[in-house]
Parts: C-alpha cells; sequence; structure tokens
C-alpha cells in the first residue's frame, strides 16, 4: 500500500504509524520502512526533497561564513581528536548553546564536522541508558575540513569566503537588472584602483588549491620564464615555479598590489626565482618579455571583448620561436547540466560582484 502512495503521503502513514512503536529496536525499523518506501518510489517528480536541500543550503552557507570569519575552523581544530563540545564552542563564541548545537549539526550535515562523543558522564550500572541529548555532543573537523578550512593550511579557501558576505538575492536582483550601471567588484574594493588586500588574500584562497594540484602537470620542462599576468598574489606562479624550479617567475600586476604579492613570494621562500613586476594588462602595450603567459582566474572577472584584447597581446608579446600561454578557469560543462554547483555559483557571483561569467572549454578557445 505505502509503495502505491505519493511519496508525500507515504510518509505521513509511516510517520503516523511510528507513533505506536515505543521502543529503539521498532522505531529504527520504521526508519528503515521510510526510507525504503521512498526509494521504492518511482515518480520523482513527486519528491521535493532537492528543491528543500537547495532552499536550505543558504542556511548552511551563511554557517560556513559565520565559522570562517570569527576563526572557529581553527579553535576546533586546537582540540584534535577529542573535539569541541557544543558548550564549549557557545562560552567561546558567546553564543547561546541552542543556536551553537543548531549551527555545529548543520556543519555535520555539510560534512564539515563529525560527533565524536559527549559530556554525559558514565552512567551507573544501577541506572538505565541515558539519551544523549544534542546539546551535549562532540565534534572535530573532518579530514577535508582540516585540509581547506584551517587557515594556516596550505590552500585553505576560508580568505576566500569573505566575498560571499555581500552575496544575497537583493544583491543578485539588482545587479540583474538591465538598465542598471555595473561595477568592477575587483575595482571597487581597491584603493587607487587597486584590489585590496581582502581580495588578493581571497583570491588565494580561490585558486590555490588548483594551482597545487595542476602546476605540476602542465608541460613546462623547457618553459625559462613564466609571467603571472593580473597574478593577485602570485599563487599560480607561485606553485608552477616549485613545480619546475629551472624557470624564473613574474607576477605582473598593478602598482599597488605588487607588495602583497612580495609578501606571498617571501612565505614561499622564492626571492631568488619569483619577482612582482608593475604594469597594467590592459594599458601596458606588451607583457614583459617570456615565454609562457598564464592567466589563473582572471578572464571571468572581465567580458569577451576585454578578454580577447587580453589573449592576443600574450600571443603577440611571445618571443618569435614560440612560447605558451596557459588558462585556469573553472568551466561550465558543454552540456551545460554536468556543470559542478560550484561553477554554477561562482557564474553568479560575476553577475553580482565583475563584468564576466564563467566559460565553457569551447568558449574560451573560440575567443
Amino acid at each position: 500500500l505505502t509503495f502505491s502512495l505519493p511519496e508525500f503521503h507515504t510518509l505521513q502513514l509511516i510517520c503516523t504509524l511510528s507513533s505506536s512503536f515505543i521502543n529503539n529496536k521498532n522505531t529504527a525499523m520504521v526508519g528503515k520502512v521510510i526510507n525504503e518506501s521512498v526509494e521504492a518510489t518511482s515518480d520523482n517528480s513527486n519528491n521535493a526533497t532537492p528543491i528543500f536541500d537547495l532552499l536550505m543550503s543558504q542556511s548552511h552557507s551563511s554557517t560556513l561564513l559565520i565559522f570562517g570569519r570569527l576563526g572557529l575552523f581553527d579553535y576546533i581544530h586546537q582540540n584534535g581528536d577529542v573535539g569541541t563540545s557544543v558548550q564549549e564552542l557557545a562560552t567561546h563564541a558567546k553564543w547561546s548553546v541552542r543556536a551553537t548545537s543548531a549551527m555545529m549539526i548543520s556543519l555535520v550535515s555539510s560534512g564539515i564536522l563529525l560527533p565524536c562523543g559527549n559530556d554525559v558522564p558514565p552512567a551507573d550500572e544501577s541506572s538505565s541508558s541515558k539519551s544523549i541529548h544534542s546539546f551535549e555532543h562532540r565534534y572535530k573537523l573532518t579530514p577535508r575540513a582540516t585540509r581547506f578550512l584551517v587557515s594556516d593550511q596550505p590552500g585553505a579557501v576560508t580568505p576566500y569566503m569573505e566575498l560571499f558576505w555581500d552575496f544575497s538575492p537583493q544583491r543578485l536582483l539588482e545587479k540583474a537588472s538591465a538598465d542598471k550601471d555595473k561595477e568592477n567588484f575587483m575595482l571597487e574594493t581597491g584603493v587607487g584602483g587597486a584590489p585590496s588586500q581582502t581580495f588578493i588574500d581571497a583570491m588565494q584562497g580561490q585558486t590555490s588549491h588548483a594551482a597545487m594540484t595542476l602546476s605540476p602537470l602542465l608541460n613546462l620542462s623547457n618553459t625559462e620564464h613564466f609571467v603571472d599576468v593580473g597574478g593577485g598574489s602570485g599563487v599560480f606562479c607561485i606553485e608552477a615555479c616549485k613545480a619546475f624550479p629551472h624557470m624564473k617567475g613574474s607576477i605582473y600586476e598593478l602598482q599597488g598590489v605588487c607588495p602583497i604579492a612580495e609578501t606571498y613570494i617571501s612565505k614561499a621562500n622564492l626571492e631568488a626565482s619569483v619577482q612582482a613586476i608593475a604594469g597594467n594588462m590592459f594599458d601596458d602595450p606588451v607583457f614583459p618579455a617570456a615565454d609562457c603567459y598564464a592567466f589563473g582566474n582572471v578572464l571571468h572577472d572581465w567580458n569577451d571583448e576585454a578578454n580577447k584584447s587580453l589573449l592576443v597581446k600574450a600571443f603577440q608579446s611571445l618571443p618569435n620561436n614560440g612560447g605558451k600561454v596557459v588558462l585556469l578557469e573553472m568551466l561550465v560543462a558543454e552540456d551545460i547540466a554536468s556543470t559542478s554547483p560550484a561553477a554554477a555559483a561562482l557564474n553568479l557571483q560575476m553577475v553580482t560582484n565583475e563584468d564576466g561569467r564563467q566559460y565553457k572549454a569551447s568558449e574560451l578557445e573560440e575567443i
């Protein structure tokens, strides 16, 4: 009977029947029946779960951003496998226990935290077992969260998360209006036309993992000079020079960004092989002399016409005996449907913050 009913009514029926089960064994069985009945429903059009997951994802994202901004992933990480209790975090953050518990449960559902025990004293042998209240659990970071959300880890994305504070449905609606003047967020944030430290740090967080992963895969064994055009922190250049230590590298950026790039060069201990060169990729007639020009998450900031001019200039700046132009971008899938959620979301960010968009590979080839 349950399999023949629409899913919503199936869940109502099973949950109503579950009130007659009073022990844990039968309750677990009811949960299993619910899951099996949902899976057996042949008409997925009656399943609203994906829509609710998407709708509620903003709450999960808000929790992630709050924990990142307040350094709470670092705080939890300090306790290692022992974990951090709801009460400990609530005291540290000066939050209510109820709100703290709800946010930690959100991060568990998002794969960021793992339950790792509780603060309930061992029960006496004579006493009945006590159920664990959600406020009494302890949590630790998952390995992936440790890798990407702890601030001192190479490739941490927490600086990039700062850019999402101002993203809202209202901002997207305003920026989508055809009659509204568009402003480039990268230039809005800077002083004297240069991107700010916050923006450069955010781009470091966005690009570092891709740069670390992809740089060793590039064919740069015969490349002598790698120029990171509009390179920001220079993470693409730095990782490429780590992978191919025979190369010289240059981070070609606005004058106001060069001191920021130099701090990243110093952190990587690459002062002998990597330098920052001041310039303007749009205004300068040619790029600094090199046999490889790289654009790491640069083209998505600008419109097609601007990007074509940058790529033409890159090819014209190469030596007569040839060279390479390397593009690093998060791509929209050719069939659209296979586009990753991250790429689709970043494409929306381009609407609200920049002049550009995320490209298909074929669109970049056409440009």
